[in-house]
């Protein structure tokens, strides 16, 4: 690290776009452009650094007028700067630099250098066919960092450590690009995450990470990303004082334990294209799958594109998500199982006109409807795009035993938007005008060609559970594309929800208005 910080003193710091220069004489690093990333929103600065033994510290920082392409960028959420690249010499390296907890003024420590020029392939890889790619394979039990100089094979299932054994890291850098190749079915090509080990997947809006299949031609290309946590899940016999149970697609591996914040680590600016399989009838892995992920885990800003099964599927545990793009997804955008009790906020559900089923597909376990922990996540923000045709389902379904607590939520374009089916949910809910509060939708809208539909043993009609609730409108949501078009209702239609994870709002959907589309610059086109 010492070192690391005595060679940044003699170079000079170029990232592409936001150059930044040193002066020897007064030991300044000067980054012209850095974007702050706090909350959601961010903003621009010109700033200095003065190097100071091992570290360097922040000397001046001055506002300035956001700015696109190639830039530095500090994430507060990892408290972490990306500099993208590093001239030393002849050479370009990516640079990451780490807060020093506490430091007054800010203080920082070179955390990574890392060659922007392919130089090998490192001990946990082998070759690959092409130039400047490695393949990974197998299970890695030591901590890895992927690299953007080099194209990541992913040959078959790859794991990260042992089932809460030989733990490991896996750091993957801002504009690293993993490929998944071969294998069909539980032999599919995938990157598990198991439980114990971390996924430190730090993409910048400039520098997604990408996760994809060889052709990019078609869903199904590849297995997707899986993580495997020791939060809470449901699904086991009375009695089990720590419920694990076995992931419904390849039987060997388990999830689940009685951490519900366990950390599986950071998913920050990532595209996930082309993925899943089907490995047996109604049992496939996904774009995303969560498995017990517990709310120490860090997800937002991330896009599952081109999903052969299910966009994000979550499998119990207590994680927390914000900023989710699912488009173009073959069978449920968001689908959760297994009593998930966890948060979510800002999501972009966009079915294409051809393939798709439910924008949003909710149960609490599929074999005992009444299974404890009982699913109630808290979702805020949410704008489902549907599709039309013989084949279109329901924006929302909600079903065996499920509980929920939707807020701010817009639902467009299905055959019907929302339905509440089987007894369990049914009696979960209570009844419009009495209800128990496990499962509610406030300040939402829905326009549908049918806008309720309701489920067997309806003890009650989704009409009246929706229109009894406070805020709630079947009217003309007036959208542009997905955003809100001018003198649209959601605008200022929302409210905030009373829970510190969710950013305060006064808007319902995804987004405030026609100039808040957050899913530029960082996202494969989807329109």
């Amino acid at each position: 690290m010492a070192a690391s910080a005595v060679l940044l003193s003699t170079v000079t710091l170029n990232g592409y776009a936001a150059t930044a220069t040193f002066d020897p004489s007064a030991g300044v690093v000067d980054l012209p452009v850095v974007e702050v990333l706090s909350g959601g929103s961010s903003a621009f600065y010109s700033a200095q650094l003065q190097l100071s033994g091992n570290e360097l510290q922040l000397v001046s920082a001055s506002p300035i007028s956001a700015t696109t392409g190639q830039r530095n960028v500090f994430d507060s959420d990892t408290g972490a700067v990306h500099v993208a690249s590093v001239g030393v010499g002849a050479d370009e390296y990516y640079a990451k630099l780490k807060l020093v907890p506490g430091s007054n003024p800010l203080r920082f420590e070179v955390d990574q250098l890392a060659n922007n020029a392919f130089q090998r392939c490192p001990d946990f890889a082998q070759p690959g066919a092409t130039s400047n790619s490695c393949v990974l394979s197998g299970t890695i039990t030591t901590n890895a960092t992927l690299t953007k100089d080099i194209v990541w094979v992913l040959d078959g299932p790859v794991y990260v450590g042992g089932d809460n054994t030989q733990s490991a890291t896996l750091t993957i850098n801002p504009g690293t690009r993993i490929i998944g190749v071969g294998g069909q079915g539980d032999q599919a090509a995938y990157l598990w995450i198991r439980r114990g080990s971390k996924i430190m997947a730090e993409g910048t809006p400039d520098n997604p990470i990408v996760m994809t299949g060889p052709s990019e031609a078609s869903a199904g290309e590849w297995g997707g990303l899986l993580i495997s946590g020791n939060a809470p899940v449901n699904g086991c016999n009375e009695g089990v004082p720590v419920c694990e149970v076995p992931f419904e697609a390849v039987v060997s591996e388990f999830y689940g334990g009685n951490n519900p914040t366990d950390n599986s680590g950071v998913l920050k600016y990532t595209q996930i294209r082309f993925a899943g399989s089907a490995v047996r009838q109604d049992e496939e892995l996904n774009g995303l799958t969560l498995n017990g992920v517990g709310s120490g885990t860090v997800i937002d800003y991330v896009q599952v594109h081109e999903g052969l099964d299910d966009g994000i599927e979550v499998f119990g545990g207590t994680v927390q998500m914000k900023h989710l793009v699912l488009t173009n997804i073959q069978d449920d955008s968001l689908d959760w199982t297994n009593g998930w009790q966890g948060r979510a906020q800002f999501i972009l559900i966009k079915q294409t006109a051809a393939i798709g089923d439910r924008g949003i597909e909710a149960d609490n376990n599929e074999k005992n409807q009444d299974s404890s922990p009982r699913a109630q996540p808290i979702l805020s923000n949410i704008t489902i795009i549907g599709r039309a045709g013989d084949t279109a389902t329901q924006g929302i379904l909600l079903r065996r035993g499920t509980g929920a607590n939707f807020f701010n939520t817009v639902v467009t374009g299905s055959p019907a938007c929302l339905m509440i089916d089987s007894a369990s949910t049914f009696e979960n809910a209570g009844s419009p005008g009495s209800l128990t509060g496990e499962l509610t939708m406030v300040n939402s809208f829905v326009q549908c060609a049918s806008n309720y539909k309701d489920g067997t043993d309806a003890t009650f009609t989704v009409a009246d559970w929706f229109t009894s609730q406070s805020g709630n409108k079947a009217e003309d949501p007036l959208l542009s594309g997905y955003l809100p078009a001018t003198g649209s209702p959601l605008i200022l239609g929302g409210a905030a929800v009373p829970d510190s994870f969710f950013t305060v709002v006064d808007y319902v959907g995804a987004f405030k208005d026609a100039n808040d589309n957050w899913t530029e610059e960082w996202t494969f086109p989807f329109n």
